[in-house]
């Protein structure tokens, strides 16, 4: 059986990794967040802000591996025990976050083109849970302004669907109910 790829996306602090983390959780397959190591990695180089020092350097970076653990699941696609394989980002956030500094080229989206996910899940901007943090550094504004691109690339080629601001529990539910509606 052919594993679904589902993005859980959506700007910096929305909930995503907790949303993820509670899917993992609950026996769903998940592929972790690939930009939190680049970042830790650029850090211990003294690189602050890896993405808004050199944006295309760290695209390339997150691109190959997010490649990576896209391509990941054609190999080992049988050996995973749900029906849904949920990733934390998707490749399209690259081009969405390049769009929002005025970087991306035409280059970049054909080259996030040839990776389509099966569905993606968006939350939406929270200031209520919204926190900094050593791999956040956005303001609230700031991760706000990036759903707007992220939204945008997405809903280019995929069928979007946002996710309410609820709990975690209440989105693990409404992820649980979409899903079931595409088997």
């Amino acid at each position: 059986m052919k594993k679904k790829r589902i993005v859980i996306s959506g700007g910096p602090g929305a909930g995503k990794t907790a949303l993820v983390e509670g899917l993992k959780i609950k026996g769903y397959t998940t592929v972790a967040e690939y930009s939190r190591t680049l970042i830790e990695i650029a850090k211990k180089e003294g690189k602050s802000r890896y993405f808004l020092s050199d944006p295309i350097e760290f695209s390339e970076a997150l691109f190959l591996g997010r490649k990576k653990q896209f391509e990941l699941l054609n190999d080992k696609s049988s050996d995973l025990h749900s029906p849904y394989v949920f990733f934390d980002r998707g490749i399209h956030d690259i081009y969405a976050y390049l769009k929002a500094i005025g970087q991306e080229s035409k280059s970049w989206y054909d080259r996030i083109s040839e990776y389509q996910y099966d569905l993606v899940f968006l939350l939406t901007p929270w200031e209520a849970i919204y926190r900094q943090d050593e791999q956040r550094t956005e303001t609230f504004e700031e991760a706000s302004n990036y759903f707007s691109f992220i939204e945008a690339t997405y809903r280019d080629a995929h069928k979007v669907i946002c996710i309410p601001q609820r709990s975690v529990a209440e989105r693990i539910a409404f992820v649980k109910d979409t899903l079931k509606q595409y088997e």
